[in-house]
């Protein structure tokens, strides 16, 4: 039977963004030793200059103004070396040029996972494509935190045990494969048949902590059943206070929490994607008629699992690839670029990235000005008035982030573009 498919695009939302171009300047000063040598100034002379037209505010010397004066283009203090002539390491900065990476609005997806006896196929899909559908969202450059709602497998049922890079890879008996920050499996939440609904909502508590108030929500059920209750018995769970009723779920976990409501409509900020049965075919259960009402009314995209043939397990997982490939570009396509915040690439090979030696300036390319923002240590040491820079881990630095004041700052200037330039020491906000 050719594969049914229902496509809802997501709504797109995307904000008026200031013109930021991010330079990175990878510096010769953590360059290899035998580079280094070289460009510190071993056959070198003064008054290379940090960066061109940056003058003393960020280059030429260990302290803004010390290279030569501001506007002068540089000027590297020497330093006594014994005799050798070597120069202060920051008055040579200049080096290879790479594009900041965007980072975009986070995402939070919940999977409910039905592993009835009947999903046997469905369930090694969702377990063998699920980690090359996170892995698309992550490489877009989208922080996700996954939940999954399922159980291990169990006798003769079915389960779903994630291996790396998502999950820990380790099963019962032996282990978990939670893997925090960014995977949560919470077997207990075994979903039948008919409970998907229920249990979305009865388990909230239970995976509210990998939720975060600023990220998009999606949840995902993949199911060969309804929300409905079955009067010849032929399905298993209880579908509760959501039999039949698409409106009273959407309500209901609405309600949960204030970061699932839409503050200017009062609606579902959440949308829900589903697998689930477009007819009675041979491996469905039932038609998920309520499950394809709360897709419609949320804007997510609808998956036929009657394109999943029941004991084959090949074209069953090309069918689930198929549809993971597209709420992924969904995912990705509505995902908002993040104001302020602004990732940092690999170093070219050879050089790598000292987190002390970075700065960060905002160039207002119409009045033809620049200005540098202060480092601070973290969000909580951001100035009210002088704002700054952090990073979002000290210790392992992947995105340089601007502070409310300079946040507010660089969306004023029209034409504004900020450099980081990797290599000089940190210009630390005055205490």
């Amino acid at each position: 039977m050719p594969r049914a498919m229902h496509d809802f695009n997501f709504m797109k939302t995307r904000l008026a963004l200031v013109s930021v171009s991010a330079l990175l300047a990878v510096a010769a000063c953590s360059a290899a030793s035998g580079e280094r040598g070289e460009l510190m100034g071993t056959g070198a002379t003064a008054g290379t200059g940090a960066m061109p037209g940056a003058g003393g505010a960020v280059g030429g010397g260990n302290a803004p103004g010390t290279g030569g004066g501001p506007g002068t283009g540089g000027g590297g203090v020497a330093l006594p070396d014994g005799g050798g002539g070597g120069l202060d390491p920051d008055a040579a900065c200049e080096g290879v040029a790479q594009q900041a990476e965007d980072r975009f609005q986070p995402v939070d997806i919940i999977w409910a996972i039905d592993t009835s006896g009947s999903m046997i196929e469905e369930a090694l899909a969702v377990q063998n494509n699920i980690n090359a559908f996170s892995q698309q969202i992550v490489a877009s450059g989208i922080d996700v935190h996954v939940v999954m709602l399922a159980g291990y497998q169990f006798l003769i049922l079915p389960g779903i045990c994630v291996p790396p890079p998502l999950g820990s890879g380790f099963c019962p008996p032996n282990g978990t494969d939670t893997n925090f920050p960014n995977f949560l499996h919470h077997s207990n939440s075994f979903v039948d048949s008919t409970d998907a609904a229920v249990i979305l909502v009865s388990r909230f508590p239970d995976y509210l902590g990998m939720l975060r108030p600023n990220a998009l929500k999606h949840v995902v059920v993949v199911t060969d059943d309804d929300s409905r209750s079955d009067p010849s018995g032929n399905s298993t769970g209880n579908p509760g206070p959501y039999d039949g009723d698409s409106d009273r779920f959407i309500a209901d976990f609405t309600a949960l929490d204030p970061m699932l409501r839409d503050p200017a409509t009062g609606g579902p900020n959440w949308k829900m994607s589903g697998i689930y049965s477009f007819t009675q075919c041979p491996n469905a259960a039932r038609i998920g008629t309520v499950w394809k009402d709360i897709i419609d009314k949320t804007g997510g995209v609808h998956g036929d699992i009657c394109s999943c043939p029941p004991g084959q397990p090949v074209p069953c997982g090309q069918t689930f690839q198929a549809v993971f490939n597209e709420l992924a570009t969904k995912i990705q396509q509505a995902a908002i670029p993040l104001d302020c915040e602004w990732g940092i690439p690999p170093a070219p090979a050879g050089q790598t990235l000292d987190p002390t030696r970075v700065n960060v300036d905002l160039t207002d390319q119409g009045q033809g000005t620049r200005t540098t923002i202060y480092n601070v240590d973290s969000e909580a040491a951001c100035d009210a008035t002088l704002g700054g820079w952090y990073y979002d881990d000290p210790n392992a630095p992947s995105r340089v982030i601007a502070c409310p004041a300079s946040c507010s700052e660089i969306k004023s200037v029209p034409q504004g573009r900020i450099d980081i330039a990797f290599g000089c020491a940190t210009i630390q906000i005055p205490r």
